[in-house]
């Protein structure tokens, strides 16, 4: 797996005990192209990465580490965002670049991730330990349908199976590389 590129490349990272880092790019194509996956220990290396790759947009894991994520979000001001999972929002992710934070509907996120994956327009690197790491990560979710007790209403959610940093970092790069996609497409004048 590549350690450096000219980009434009978007980063996804998902914090727990470790940082799992995800890094793809366009592609000429599909929809995008994984070049980098990684497990870090610091939040120092990610700076490292943001420039070897030429990082135009990140989403990272605001929780738990919140203090951590602002640090960082604060270091690469306008290309870092803090995501915060929602129950209840509808539709496109709301980007707040005064707060350095993006906001989405978890499962909605999560389905446009899935989708990338199974309609396979998404280059994945070549097989190795990682990316086999990458695989079973990506397998460690299920969707199950969640019915409230008092109202009956249902919907859909994602439930952990076992380890998914992977999963939800690859999550926060889709999310990154779609909003450059959506912010190119619409400084497009069609008309």
């Amino acid at each position: 797996i590549a350690g450096q590129d000219p980009g434009p490349c978007y980063m996804g990272v998902d914090q727990g005990k470790e940082l799992h880092v995800v890094i793809g790019k366009r592609h000429h194509f599909k929809a995008g192209k994984i070049i980098h996956i990684g497990v870090y220990k610091d939040w120092d290396e990610l700076d490292g990465l943001m420039r070897s790759f030429h990082v135009s947009r990140c989403v990272v894991d605001a929780m738990p580490e919140t203090r951590n994520a602002r640090a960082f979000a604060e270091r690469h001001r306008g290309k870092v965002f803090m995501n915060y999972y929602t129950v209840y929002q509808k539709g496109d992710y709301a980007w707040n670049e005064k707060d350095l934070i993006v906001s989405c509907n978890r499962t909605e996120s999560l389905d446009a991730s899935h989708r990338e994956i199974m309609e396979q327009s998404v280059v994945l690197p070549k097989e190795c330990a990682m990316t086999k790491c990458f695989a079973d990560h990506l397998h460690n979710v299920a969707k199950k349908l969640e019915e409230d007790e008092d109202t009956g209403s249902k919907r859909y959610i994602y439930v952990k199976l076992g380890p998914d940093h992977f999963r939800h970092a690859f999550n926060y790069e889709t999310m990154a590389r779609q909003s450059a996609m959506r912010s190119l497409f619409a400084d497009c004048d069609l008309s």
